[in-house]
């Protein structure tokens, strides 16, 4: 059975890998309140009131929604209900530009009004981007995830052991970006760049995608990530997400192995810090769910969870001086 430690952290993720983001999953104790909807209302679902300064999400559907919303430059100094600024973090554009940004990952219950903060900057289409609500479909439970992965094939890890051992920063259902269908199952491995990544199955590459530059915390990224994409003998696709640009070792149609380096990791798209985020999807719905995903053989399978050290071998402790705080 694929070996599962109980999540260390509410979430599944780690906060520490995520500075500069701020996790609202139908609440969290700073922001400044959530209120009801009330009546038949279709109102907007981003509101800044230049009064009270304060900015709210707008739920006004029956179904439960999520968003990204970023707020950049002078508006990432957003204030919590006691008046202290949230954690800022960064914004790489694809020139290389730097700038500070505050991301506020939303799941909004129905018909709620969620006060996230305050804004003092005046708000200008230059510092404020946002994700479209979206309706947030049921995923699997993480223990129903174990049960299906230990069904699936034997896949090996997929970082080098020499440059490890390696921090999960988020897991299964990880409330930072795990949390939909079509990445529920994936896995977030803290890494330096240039870090190799290697093939967990033998198969055949079938996507790479290396041009983007642009990185940090800001929302507008989540679509801009490098990525290479192997569809398995299992009949199976796996994505590597956040690799270096230009740095694939393999070319679309190439046959790879088992363990064979494809590219080097890195921290672009939406990457609070360098990573490596791993996933699998079938190969006929390649933007479907994902699937359950282990790594190692047989009775010695494991599931990393976020606050928990890996090696390809499976859970080891942290490295002297670097254990995660409970």
């Amino acid at each position: 059975m694929a070996a599962e430690a109980s999540p260390r952290w509410p979430g599944n993720y780690l906060p520490e890998a995520c500075r500069g983001c701020v996790i609202v999953h139908q609440s969290h104790p700073d922001i400044c309140g959530i209120l009801p909807v009330l009546g038949d209302v279709d109102a907007a679902a981003f509101q800044w009131d230049p009064e009270s300064k304060i900015f709210t999400i707008v739920n006004s559907k029956v179904y439960p929604c999520y968003t990204y919303v970023s707020f950049s430059g002078a508006a990432a100094a957003v204030l919590d209900r006691l008046g202290r600024e949230f954690e800022q973090g960064m914004d790489r554009t694809e020139d290389g530009e730097e700038r500070a940004a505050t991301t506020f990952v939303v799941v909004a219950e129905p018909r709620t009004a969620v006060r996230l903060g305050t804004i003092k900057a005046s708000l200008t289409s230059d510092d404020f981007f946002a994700l479209g609500l979206e309706q947030l479909h049921p995923a699997p439970t993480g223990a129903r995830a174990v049960e299906e992965a230990d069904d699936g094939p034997d896949y090996c890890f997929p970082l080098p052991g020499s440059h490890g051992p390696y921090l999960c920063t988020q897991g299964v259902g990880g409330h930072l970006t795990h949390f939909f269908p079509e990445s529920y199952h994936a896995i977030d491995l803290r890494c330096a760049k240039s870090t190799p990544v290697l093939s967990i199955g033998d198969g055949f590459v079938k996507e790479i995608a290396e041009s983007h530059s642009c990185g940090g915390v800001h929302a507008g990224n989540l679509a801009h990530w490098n990525s290479v994409t192997v569809v398995l003998e299992s009949g199976l696709l796996v994505d590597y997400l956040h690799i270096l640009p230009n740095s694939a070792r393999i070319k679309e149609g190439d046959f790879v192995s088992r363990g064979q380096v494809l590219c080097e990791s890195g921290d672009i798209g939406f990457a609070p810090e360098p990573h490596l985020h791993v996933e699998l999807h079938s190969a006929s719905d390649a933007d479907g769910p994902s699937l359950p995903l282990s790594f190692g053989r047989g009775a010695s399978r494991f599931v990393p969870v976020a606050g928990a050290w890996y090696s390809p071998e499976g859970e080891v402790p942290a490295p002297p001086g670097q254990a995660v705080p409970p």
